[in-house]
């Protein structure tokens, strides 16, 4: 069984010529769509940065906690918890944002 792609090949065409997408012109869109959409990109990588930064920073007030001593835990677990309400919160924005960026179009 020979499954063909798109249009067969003609006689002395190359193999890849059959699998050619055909060409389309290319979008335009107007100046202020196009930076509206640059900054909805920017704020994207914004919040996935915000996100890394509180994801780290709840990495570490983990391993404080974990190697902090008996008069040090209840300050080290307050901390760990609000690090990963800030991490949430992060995570939140950074969806909110992709979404918004995914769905505007020009």
């Amino acid at each position: 069984m020979r499954i063909r792609a798109g249009r067969s090949r003609r006689k002395g065409e190359p193999h890849s010529a059959a699998l050619e997408r055909p060409r389309t012109r290319a979008r335009t869109c107007s100046q202020d769509a196009s930076d509206h959409i640059k900054r909805l990109v920017v704020e994207v990588g914004n919040r996935a940065s915000a996100w890394r930064d509180a994801a780290v920073d709840a990495e570490l007030a983990f391993a404080w906690w974990q190697s902090a001593n008996q008069a040090d835990r209840s300050h080290a677990a307050a901390a760990y918890l609000a690090a990963i309400e800030r991490e949430e919160t992060a995570a939140n924005e950074y969806s909110k944002a992709l979404e918004a960026c995914c769905t505007t179009g020009p």
